[in-house]
């Protein structure tokens, strides 16, 4: 009738022994048991010396108009028409060279002098054949009458009229000859002997580089100099094919240039290549730079972006965001535990000591949120949820990647 009273007393009396011998470091060790498993995953939590460490802070997400941007490379080049390649066009030695390396020069401008003596024998085969043209075509013109007059027989003006003919095309073969090189064949047919020829320059522009040196012998059609037209001085872009349909003509390009890294400049698409380099799948694109290129060269290296579609999205500055894996993630804040409650300071890799006055004694509470980012500009990323937030909910606005490494950390501890 009396034992099962009798058996509750003994439990009683159990419990309360084995509460008289534990311990206060098992009593902490079943609190800390306790708070872990009451730790949600997917959160870090940061104290206030590692807010303040990096600078943490918050802000809402953002309805923001993005400009859709491509990334491109490329360099910067001039068409063909505005690049010359000067070479001889008749054998010499060099006798003097007028201009250096980075010199503007006019169309027209002397830039160096060959002589040769053929050069001489060309001028004086000119002036003899100018003499002797002028003694044919007095010939020619004395049979011509005396046939007229029925005086001289037609065998003695075909031979006339074949003579002065062919000194006359003699003549003017040598003409063109010196004009090319550049000699007043008037001055010459005056008795003026040139000794030695100017190499001149076909267009406006730079001396880009100079191939000879004084007293060498230059071979016709050798290269002497380059000059070149900077004033059509373009940006030729590589689009690769996965780019091309977003690309269109009078788009604008912002790109930089290695030896002004902190200066961004601005051109215009204004063509495009319609063929494919097989080997990289890409395509040229060329934009007018606007605004001076002074200080722009042909064959700098460049990398730009170029603005396409515009889009009304959710977006968070760019440093909010961390990629782990092929997965991105923002972190919103979901609320603030006391000090003693975050992680320990030891903890702190970031060496700070003091928390900023907001978060005095408070540690924030962060959540992990998958997202899928869109497109980029000015420093801010579109990005999609794949759930549902608040329109009250605060994403750090940076240190994106200090939270995932304490989160890191902490599943270490919880590891071990």
């Amino acid at each position: 009738m009396h034992i099962k009273p009798n058996i509750h007393f003994l439990l009683r009396v159990l419990l309360l022994v084995f509460s008289a011998c534990s311990t206060p470091d098992d009593t902490a060790r079943e609190q800390e048991m306790a708070a872990e498993e009451g730790h949600e995953e997917g959160t870090v939590r940061m104290s206030p010396a590692q807010i303040n460490a990096i600078g943490l802070k918050l802000g809402p997400l953002q309805n923001r108009n993005l400009t859709g941007t491509v990334k491109v490379t490329g360099e910067l080049e001039v068409p063909p028409q505005s690049k010359a390649s000067i070479s001889a066009t008749v054998g010499g030695n060099v006798q003097e060279i007028k201009v250096i390396e980075g010199d503007r020069v006019r169309k027209g401008q002397t830039l160096a002098l060959l002589t040769h003596p053929e050069l001489v024998q060309m001028q004086v085969d000119l002036q003899e054949a100018a003499s002797r043209l002028q003694y044919l075509e007095q010939e020619y013109n004395r049979q011509q009458r005396l046939y007229e007059q029925k005086v001289g027989s037609g065998r003695d003006l075909q031979e006339a009229t074949s003579n002065y003919n062919t000194n006359k095309a003699q003549v003017e073969g040598l003409k063109s000859r010196l004009r090319i090189l550049g000699l007043n064949t008037g001055s010459i047919l005056s008795g003026r002997i040139y000794q030695s020829v100017p190499v001149v320059s076909p267009l406006s522009g730079y001396v880009q580089k100079v191939y000879m040196n004084i007293g060498e012998y230059v071979s016709p059609q050798q290269q002497m100099l380059t000059v070149v037209d900077r004033s059509q001085l373009h940006a030729d872009l590589m689009v690769f094919e996965k780019d091309v349909a977003n690309v269109k003509v009078g788009q604008k390009v912002s790109f930089t240039v290695a030896n002004a890294a902190g200066r961004e400049y601005t051109a215009t698409v204004y063509n495009m290549s319609p063929a494919f380099e097989e080997d990289v799948r890409a395509v040229h694109l060329h934009a007018d730079i606007e605004g001076s290129t002074e200080s722009l060269i042909p064959g700098m290296y460049i990398e730009g972006r170029i603005a396409v579609d515009s889009t009304t999205a959710l977006a968070v500055p760019e440093a909010a965001v961390v990629l782990e894996g092929d997965q991105s993630f923002i972190f919103v804040k979901t609320g603030e535990v006391g000090a003693e409650e975050a992680h320990p300071a030891e903890g702190n890799t970031t060496g700070a000591t003091e928390a900023p006055a907001q978060t005095a004694g408070k540690a924030w509470v962060f959540r992990q949120v998958p997202v899928v980012t869109g497109a980029s500009d000015s420093g801010w990323v579109e990005v999609k949820l794949q759930q549902q937030l608040p329109d009250s909910a605060q994403v750090a606005y940076n240190g994106a990647y200090n939270l995932i490494a304490e989160m890191g950390k902490g599943n270490t501890a919880h590891a071990d």
